[in-house]
This record gives structure tokens, C-alpha cells and sequence, in this order.
């Protein structure tokens, strides 16, 4: 899952959205500097993308795309299963999207400060242009599928891929995936919701 799913499923304090944020921009090492509260919620983001990376609805969804993208294919999942949580937000949170993503971003903004600096940067951004409304458009999926498109070539630059070429792909496959998503997103939730009551 991507931004918006794993702020969804966080747990409502500044610290464990901050750190369900922020576990995809820091190292191993930088986790252990980081407040308890923090760590707790890096540790609940890498539980739901375990839970999420074995799941049998994950994988019919991944298959339904063409072979091309090869590992690329859980990338495009979760940025596409986060457009589709936007579009159909009312049937999972009570909170209205946009109400839901000002009291987030606020909640980010004002302990970003607990972050090593690049990683607070990162965060700062999303926050700062709302980035979380954006999934609820085509236009919004596009700029994500960018932004991972120049990551990915400074990381893995001898498997430069430019994921934007995928939108079509997925937009053909949309009625599928949000059966997918449908029937897979319950369960996510519920074992979110039992990881933080035991954990």
C-alpha cells in the first residue's frame, strides 16, 4: 500500500502517522535514533507491507498486469490501490477525505522535526502540497508513478523503467482491480487493527 493507505490504518497520534510515513525514506540505522512512538508506527507501515506483499489478492492483482513490468508490478499495485481507496473513501473512513488529510498533514508538519533531515524533508513536502488528495485523480497517479519513475533510476540505475507507460495498463484493468481492492482492503484493515491492539 502506499501514502494514503498506511496513514489510514496508522494510528491516530502525530508519532505513529509520522512514523507510518516516514518508514519508506530513513535507513535501519536512522530507525533507531528515532522516539519510540515513531518506531512503533515504521514497525506497524513494514507489517501491513508484509501483509500486504503475501496476500493471495495482491498477487491475482499484480498478475492481471502484463508481464513487462516484472517487479515493478507491486509498485504500480499500491499506488493504483491508493487511487482507488480516494475514489471510494466514504465506504471506508467516516472522516471526509479532505478533512481527514489537513488533520494528518497538520499531525506531520509539526513533529517532522523528529526525523533526520532528508527524511523530514520528504515528509515536510508530502505534507505541505496535500499530497494526499492527489490520489483521488488520474493526474495525481501519474505525478506518483513519476516521482517513484526518478527514484528508481538514481537507486537502480541498470533497471531505468519509466512507470508512467503502466497508467494505461492500469486504467484498462480498473473494474478488476477494484474488486481486488474490495475484497482485499477488509482484511488489510483487520489485521492492522489487530497488530496495533497487540503489539
Amino acid at each position: 500500500m502506499n501514502h494514503l493507505a498506511h496513514l489510514l490504518l496508522s494510528e491516530p497520534t502525530p508519532e505513529a502517522r509520522l512514523g507510518n510515513l516516514a518508514a519508506d525514506y530513513i535507513s535501519q540505522r536512522e530507525y533507531l535514533t528515532l522516539p519510540p512512538a515513531v518506531r512503533r508506527g515504521v514497525m506497524h507501515h513494514r507489517q501491513v507491507d508484509s501483509f500486504t506483499d503475501r496476500h493471495p489478492v495482491v498477487f491475482r492483482g499484480m498478475a492481471r498486469l502484463p508481464e513487462r513490468w516484472g517487479w515493478f508490478k507491486g509498485i504500480l499495485l499500491d499506488v493504483y490501490f491508493d487511487h482507488i481507496l480516494a475514489t471510494n473513501w466514504d465506504a471506508v473512513c467516516p472522516v471526509p477525505l479532505p478533512q481527514f488529510a489537513f488533520e494528518v498533514n497538520a499531525d506531520l508538519l509539526s513533529i517532522a522535526g523528529h526525523l533526520p533531515d532528508s527524511a523530514a524533508a520528504s515528509v515536510q513536502r508530502i505534507a505541505g502540497t496535500n499530497r494526499l488528495l492527489t490520489y483521488l485523480d488520474l493526474t495525481g497517479v501519474e505525478a506518483a508513478l513519476y516521482r517513484i519513475t526518478g527514484i528508481l533510476r538514481e537507486r537502480i540505475p541498470d533497471r531505468a523503467v519509466n512507470l508512467i507507460e503502466a497508467l494505461p495498463d492500469l486504467t484498462a484493468i480498473h473494474t478488476d482491480l477494484t474488486a481486488d481492492f474490495a475484497e482485499f482492503f477488509p482484511q488489510l484493515a483487520q489485521f492492522s487493527t489487530e497488530w496495533c491492539r497487540t503489539s
